[in-house]
């Protein structure tokens, strides 16, 4: 599944852009995984792959900040309590 190909119902934008990135960078990072498991990679290819690894995690690291948590804590504030949900 990747996150690009289904709407994402995020109300402010700037938070919704950033969980698209966000899912991205995680599909990466899945990616990378899948390449270690590799049979018969070349320590040049497990270089490589580990780099890019290092890369991204870093990213992840810096991507999911103090900024990144209160923006999805103001979005879990805007949200309606449940007891307020019209019934289905």
């Amino acid at each position: 599944m990747q996150t690009r190909d289904r709407p994402l119902t995020i109300a402010n934008p700037t938070l919704n852009t950033l969980m698209l990135e966000l899912g991205n960078e995680c599909q990466t990072v899945l990616a990378l995984l899948n390449q270690l498991q590799l049979p018969n990679l070349s320590s040049d290819q497990q270089t490589t792959i580990l780099a890019d690894l290092l890369a991204a995690s870093i990213h992840l690291h810096t991507h999911c900040g103090e900024e990144f948590q209160t923006l999805i804590a103001e979005e879990l504030e805007a949200l309606p309590d449940s007891a307020e949900l019209p019934e289905s």
